[in-house]
């Protein structure tokens, strides 16, 4: 992810910029006290996020907010501020979130969970992908990628469940019907789900996702950006987002809860982790 932190005290930038790169160490976290350079820094590089102050004294935060959506309308903003009453201010421009002075390394990570554009953390990656709670599929934009079939969707969520792994034709009809048989008529309308699903990957730029073997489809994994792929890889903002629900539109996704749910209390119990977001202060 990219994020940047401006303050007009640069120590208190910096501050923020050197806790992010504690919580996300492959990242690109930078801090900037000027507001002209931080404007055309996030020109440049339109960062996930960007930490504003907004007591500042050449250019306040709110008037530097508006700036920075003209400029990056998908960069999540996040007031820094020691006074809460403005927060009425802040949200009244849209902003992602708020975080009360003294700034911790909790509520950074609070926040970063609860952004109003979650982040891409993958930024190679052709698409995202929400498996907690439902399950739903973004572009580039971080818009809803637009399936022409309602099934092509809930293939889709299995192959995603399948991180990659090869799905036949008959294991996926017996998924999407479960009380049929995956007879020859079955196969071929689940093929045509296939291929209308292949469609809407190319339209959206996103044709690499889909992998079609001799006799078995599955996903390109490094291609999507998956809360779920990044829970079981222990990050932290993966595993804090998980709220006890996983692609829940679904019966059959409900197998996967309990390892899920096991997984994620291993994380918490673990020292240094993330249970109570004071392992640094």
């Amino acid at each position: 992810m990219i994020t940047i932190s401006v303050d007009d005290k640069i120590a208190a930038a910096r501050m923020i910029a050197d806790m992010m790169k504690k919580l996300d160490p492959d990242g690109v976290h930078k801090e900037e006290k000027d507001p002209e350079r931080a404007l055309e820094m996030i020109e440049e590089l339109h960062p996930d996020i960007v930490w504003l102050d907004i007591e500042m004294s050449v250019m306040n935060g709110l008037e530097l907010a508006a700036q920075i959506k003209k400029r990056s309308p998908f960069t999540n903003i996040v007031f820094v501020t020691g006074h809460p009453e403005y927060a009425m201010d802040g949200f009244s421009l849209h902003a992602s979130g708020f975080v009360l002075k003294p700034v911790t390394e909790a509520k950074l990570l609070n926040e970063i969970v609860n952004l109003r554009r979650p982040v891409f953390f993958n930024r190679k990656a052709a698409v995202r992908v929400q498996c907690f709670g439902s399950f739903e599929v973004f572009d580039r934009e971080d818009k809803p990628l637009h399936f022409s079939r309602k099934m092509s969707k809930e293939a889709f969520a299995y192959l995603v469940h399948k991180r990659g792994a090869g799905v036949s034709v008959a294991e996926l009809c017996n998924v999407l019907w479960e009380d049929r048989l995956a007879e020859a008529g079955l196969k071929s309308q689940c093929r045509v789900l296939l291929r209308s699903l292949k469609m809407d990957l190319k339209k959206a730029g996103a044709e690499n996702v889909l992998i079609k073997e001799w006799n078995a489809w599955s996903i390109n994994a490094a291609a999507v950006n998956c809360d779920y792929y990044s829970f079981l890889q222990g990050d932290s903002y993966a595993v804090n987002s998980f709220r006890g629900e996983y692609m829940s539109q679904y019966s059959w996704a409900e197998m996967g809860i309990g390892s899920i749910i096991r997984q994620s209390g291993e994380y918490f119990s673990l020292p240094g982790k993330w249970s109570d977001g004071n392992d640094n202060q």
